[in-house]
């Protein structure tokens, strides 16, 4: 079981405390060495385009041909947009991709010795920002076509509308259904927008057995003699190509042969618009704040928002999540250079040691919390002499800080969503609670068995026999007085607030049973 929250932020106190005392940290990770962590504008506007003309056009183009089919629907998806998202094009890092153009790639050892930086692990990769804040290139594909009412009534008559009712604590992940001829009404879920991705992608790069395509062989020429000045006409491939599905995402992962070291590194990721600004975030168009501005502010409200194929929790497929990656692009992009390393020597700190006390943080929680530190400061004091690179440090830490101290951190373009993971101790008591609460209402049904894995893992699980379930389900419906109908259902809002349960279809049409929880 992890520690509990006081030890743990004790332990992640004395950790940050002890990095911001090392005086050679602002010297590995001064400006010029954080500038050069990323892409400035004439470089990502080349990398970008290099992008799209190797791979991301002709993925483009098979979405076109290949509409996504969705039965309830009449209409056709064949209008797609491409949309660069993440660190890169918000240069908050490189894209992880190997660009040098003066070697041959005839042994790893040569490489090795050559770009040792590519390589650095341990404690010598501190000396490589550069190399440390590498990530992926993210691309969204967005179905224009396809636009979500959440706006009633759907006066626009759109063929898909959002499930206006979310839970409180939840407001980022949304229900969407299919709006037919006849009005009536379908859940579109989750799972047929990822597996279309996931089967585009893969023909794009492999016919059948493995077979490369031409967008496969034309990628890993371009890599052989642009990335490795290997210049003949056909030269010899020291290069494999991965497509991997992780979660929403579908990855690309170009790698050496015999090392599997990642040359180049892609998610594609299918994104449907609304129609307008949600209504779970119209506090952040009011909400006091010293940046970014109102100019800013109103422009960022006019783009479109979106919503991406994210489960809510492990085995759901009928929750969508709200994407506000247009805004966080041009957002990042009203940031002043001085704002900007400080969030990248943040990020340095959070790979490099945050991340071994509390590996349930992602690289997107320390955004966010950039982002709310970024409102509070003055914009004229980056103009500042006196206010020292190490300052404005210490004052972001301290606000993560803050953040993680109190176990809440608000999304945010909704705040009511609390985006840090509950603890493994909170989870446990939980599962306790829960197991004390469902154990008499068990009995109601034949044989039943609770299973709980070890408590010394980070995950715990009960299991609860289905045996004769299907023709159970229709007796407990006739005789509703045997369901304790609002303990059910207030424990299972609890849950469901966690995004931490399943509910097995048949019984919970009838009774709101929980038959499977999984922490």
């Amino acid at each position: 079981m992890e520690l509990p929250t006081g030890k743990k932020c004790q332990q992640l106190q004395e950790i940050l405390d002890t990095v911001r005392k090392r005086e050679d940290f602002m010297i590995h990770h001064s400006s010029k060495r954080m500038s050069k962590a990323r892409m400035d504008e004439k470089e990502l506007e080349r990398f970008l385009q290099q992008a799209h003309e190797l791979y991301a056009n002709d993925i483009k183009t098979s979405l076109e041909q290949t509409s996504l089919n969705i039965p309830s629907l009449f209409r056709m998806t064949n209008q797609i947009a491409i949309l660069d998202t993440g660190s890169v094009p918000e240069m908050f890092g490189r894209p992880r991709q190997f660009s040098k153009s003066t070697v041959g790639i005839f042994q790893d050892l040569e490489l090795i010795i050559r770009y040792p930086e590519l390589f650095a692990v341990g404690d010598s990769a501190i000396n490589y920002p550069k190399q440390i804040l590498k990530t992926d290139h993210d691309l969204m594909f967005v179905l224009e076509d396809l636009v979500i009412c959440n706006n009633f009534p759907n006066v626009s008559n759109c063929c898909l509308e959002i499930e206006p009712k979310c839970e409180s604590g939840s407001e980022h992940f949304v229900q969407i259904y299919t709006v037919a001829h006849d009005s009536t009404k379908e859940l579109l879920k989750n799972t047929l927008v990822n597996d279309y991705l996931s089967q585009i992608v893969d023909a794009a790069f492999f016919e059948e057995k493995g077979i490369s395509t031409g967008l496969c062989k034309r990628l890993k020429k371009y890599i052989m003699k642009k990335m490795f000045g290997m210049q003949s006409e056909n030269p010899k491939d020291h290069t494999k190509i991965l497509i991997e599905q992780e979660g929403p995402s579908v990855n690309m992962k170009v790698t050496i042969k015999s090392s599997d070291k990642i040359l180049l590194d892609c998610d594609f990721l299918l994104a449907l618009p609304l129609e307008s600004w949600p209504a779970s975030a119209s506090e952040w168009i009011t909400r006091t704040r010293k940046w970014p501005s109102q100019n800013t502010i109103r422009s960022l409200c006019s783009e479109k928002c979106y919503v991406v194929a994210k489960p809510r929790f492990p085995g759901d497929d009928s929750f969508w999540r709200i994407s506000f990656s247009k805004q966080e692009l041009d957002l990042a992009k009203e940031l002043p250079e001085k704002a900007r390393n400080v969030y990248l020597r943040l990020k340095v700190v959070f790979k490099q040691w945050i991340k071994l006390v509390y590996p349930e943080l992602k690289s997107y929680h320390m955004k966010t919390a950039f982002y709310w530190w970024m409102e509070e400061q003055d914009p004229s004091q980056w103009e500042a002499a006196h206010l020292t690179s190490e300052n404005l440090l210490d004052s972001l830490i301290q606000k993560l800080m803050i953040f993680i101290k109190t176990g809440t951190l608000p999304h945010y373009f909704i705040p009511a969503v609390n985006l840090l993971p509950i603890s493994a101790f909170q989870r446990f008591r939980i599962l306790t609670n829960v197991t004390l609460a469902s154990k008499t209402w068990l009995r109601k049904i034949r044989k039943p068995t609770v299973t709980i894995n070890s408590a010394q893992g980070p995950n715990f699980s009960i299991e609860y026999k289905r045996q004769d379930l299907q023709t159970k389900a229709p007796q407990l419906a006739s005789n509703p007085a045997e369901a304790d109908q609002d303990k059910v259902s207030s424990y299972r809002d609890d849950f469901l607030q966690y995004g931490i349960i399943s509910l097995y279809p048949e019984v919970c049409s009838y009774c709101k049973f929980i038959t499977s929880l999984t922490i």
